[in-house]
């Protein structure tokens, strides 16, 4: 009696162990599949020639670059935008590992834009945003076709703005445009489902 029990919980503990074995090569499996980074900021270079809280250089590839952070735990932060260039990259990196957390596009004077990718601390993909997807029936597109040929603004100039948002209220998304001529200041609001303009204001700069 003893020798089958002893038998019986030997098979129990083979049959487990196999379980085991087989529910870890599935996510050795699983995580091979997965998109992963190796990417890693470069703690030591920013460390010795940052200038007070950031640094700041010149890449051939990525234009100006930005980097700031890690103080008191932070994570690091990185923007890059080339001059001639609307669009730049942000991307951020975890504190502790110094591997890339977050990878996405931003338009230089207020949004985020495109697909917008987050990596755990092991490099493997987690999540992906598009940040474009309010947007669609109206698109960046015409906002800046409007802009260069209706409104003639040079986006590029540091008094012409562009934001866009999804209203808490009416859950619409919106794009907002605002720019200055002397002392008068023009904002126009575009919902982005119709395309149509909702609302339309001329002021004036405040002294």
């Amino acid at each position: 009696m003893v020798r089958q029990i002893i038998i019986s919980l030997a098979t129990l503990m083979i049959i487990s162990s196999c379980k085991a074995q087989n529910t870890d090569n599935n996510n050795i499996k699983k995580n091979k599949n997965m998109e992963r980074t190796t990417e890693r900021f470069d703690t030591s270079t920013y460390y010795m020639e940052r200038q007070g809280h950031e640094y700041q250089f010149e890449h051939y590839l990525r234009g100006k670059v930005r980097q700031f952070g890690g103080d008191n735990g932070s994570n690091y932060i990185e923007y890059a935008r080339k001059d001639n260039s609307l669009f730049g990259t942000c991307k951020e990196y975890y504190n502790k590992t110094g591997t890339l957390k977050l990878v996405g596009k931003y338009y230089y004077n207020r949004f985020n834009a495109g697909i917008w990718k987050e990596y755990d601390e092991n490099g493997y993909l987690i999540d992906e945003y598009d940040q474009d997807a309010p947007y669609k029936n109206y698109p960046w597109e015409k906002v800046e076709k409007l802009v260069k040929e209706e409104l003639k603004l040079d986006l590029f100039d540091n008094k012409v703005f562009i934001h866009r948002y999804v209203s808490k209220h009416s859950k619409i998304p919106i794009w907002r445009i605002r720019w200055q001529v002397g002392i008068k200041v023009y904002t126009i609001k575009i919902n982005a489902n119709t395309g149509k303009i909702i609302n339309q204001v001329e002021g004036e700069v405040e002294k």
